[in-house]
């Protein structure tokens, strides 16, 4: 169920600010590890004991600081980002001391149709950039009904969840 068509001008607004801030972001990045400081290096990844959860109907979610359930996308990784500018107008990036947090060596954003603290409108969604899945309280992400999908060995590139990305 792709809702993305139902926005209005929020979401051109949502997409104008990002797409300005989306501009600074491409900066080299470090692949650190620790994330242990108040302010995030790009590409670092954050603990997820260092966010928040919420109880949700898929069970305890990572939420950003404002509430908001927070979501992976398939195959996005912090050295090769999928979710563009365009795409962030619907999914804006957790933000940290001012870098994207990644969890788990993957971005996290929040979804605009969730507009309230425990909403998971963002689970399972299918759009132009590919599948969309909440993270659980250990930041990995949510498949199905509450399951926390398997972790990937090294390659994201396997999944037995059917349906492929057309390039």
């Amino acid at each position: 169920m792709n809702s993305i068509g139902k926005w209005g001008t929020g979401a051109a607004l949502a997409a104008l600010a990002l797409t300005a801030a989306a501009c600074g972001s491409s900066s080299s990045g470090g692949s650190g590890g620790g994330g242990g400081g108040s302010t995030i290096a790009p590409g670092t990844n954050v603990a997820p004991a260092s966010l928040q959860t919420h109880s949700t109907s898929l069970g305890k979610v990572l939420v950003d600081s404002k509430g908001l359930t927070i979501y992976e996308l398939v195959g996005d990784t912090a050295s090769n980002q999928k979710c563009d500018a365009s795409c962030q107008a619907f999914w804006p990036p957790v933000m940290k001391g001012g870098s994207q947090v990644v969890i788990n060596g993957h971005p996290a954003f929040t979804f605009t149709n969730d507009s309230a603290p425990g909403q998971t409108h963002g689970q399972g969604e299918k759009d132009t950039w590919g599948t969309w899945w909440a993270l659980n309280a250990s930041g990995n992400p949510i498949t199905g009904s509450g399951t926390p999908a398997p972790a990937p060995s090294s390659s994201s590139s396997s999944s037995g969840g059917g349906g492929g990305y057309g390039y």
